[in-house]
This record gives structure tokens, C-alpha cells and sequence, in this order.
């Protein structure tokens, strides 16, 4: 019996130490989703002979926003071309990825969300997100 309740004890903790982590992911990359930033330092744990895994990276911006400005930030960001879709609000690059640079694409002021896809050694096939999915994934699980 003593041995199940430390199960219990184990499994409480995980579920603690999940929600930190969670809530870690969301304080320092407030708008990429969580799912893209838990698969991301996944990989990078998994293997530490590969800094920089390949992603097709989807980058949301405030409507307005000039696009030549865009491609360039993120072209310096990230060292890819984007390619820009719906109407100068949406650029999507295939890149090597490290936190560093998902940090940079959060914190570009007219930057709405970064949500991504890994890609491994596969070509990108272009966009693959709308604005506001992951959010929408979030409530349908939580049920809000």
C-alpha cells in the first residue's frame, strides 16, 4: 500500500513539475505556442550533436506591419528568407532553430505568434498554420 501512495507521490510531482515548466515556456515565449517550444528543447536535449534542428517557422505579424521591414528583421534574425503570405501578415521560413533565435523572433514588437513545425531533413512544404490555432488547440483541451 505504502508503495502505491509513492506512486501517487511521484505522479503529483511530475504533474507540479510539468505545470512549472509549462508556465516557464509561456513567461519567456509568451506568443509562440507551447507545443512548438516543448518540442523544440526536446530535441535539443535528445541530441546535444544537433544545435540547431531544422523547422519550418511560421512568424504572425500586426496587420499594417510594412512586409519588406518583416522579411528583413527576419531574415537577419534568423538568416532565412521568409516567404510572405496573406496579405504581409504571415512569413514562413525553413531554418536551423536554437532557442536564442525563437527568443528573437518573440520578442519583435509587431510580432503577434511563432508557431513551427519540425521538419528534420525534409523540405519545407510552406504554411501550415492559421493565427491564433495553438490558442484555439488550448481550449479545446482545457475545454474553455
Amino acid at each position: 500500500m505504502s508503495e502505491q501512495k509513492e506512486n501517487i507521490g511521484e505522479l503529483e510531482e511530475l504533474t507540479q513539475q510539468s505545470a512549472k515548466l509549462a508556465e516557464t515556456y509561456r513567461r519567456i515565449f509568451y506568443k509562440v505556442d507551447p507545443a512548438f517550444v516543448f518540442d523544440l528543447v526536446t530535441r535539443l536535449q535528445q541530441d546535444p550533436t544537433n544545435p540547431k534542428p531544422m523547422y519550418t517557422v511560421e512568424v504572425f505579424t500586426k496587420e499594417g506591419t510594412d512586409p519588406e521591414k518583416s522579411r528583413q528583421h527576419i531574415l537577419n534574425t534568423t538568416g532565412s528568407v521568409p516567404a510572405i503570405y496573406d496579405k504581409g501578415t504571415h512569413y514562413v521560413s525553413h531554418l536551423r532553430l536554437n532557442l536564442e533565435i525563437l527568443k528573437k523572433l518573440n520578442d519583435i514588437d509587431y510580432v503577434l505568434e511563432v508557431m513551427g513545425d519540425y521538419t528534420g531533413s525534409r523540405a519545407s512544404i510552406g504554411p501550415q498554420h492559421d493565427l491564433g490555432d495553438w490558442k484555439k488547440i488550448k481550449d479545446k483541451v482545457t475545454h474553455k
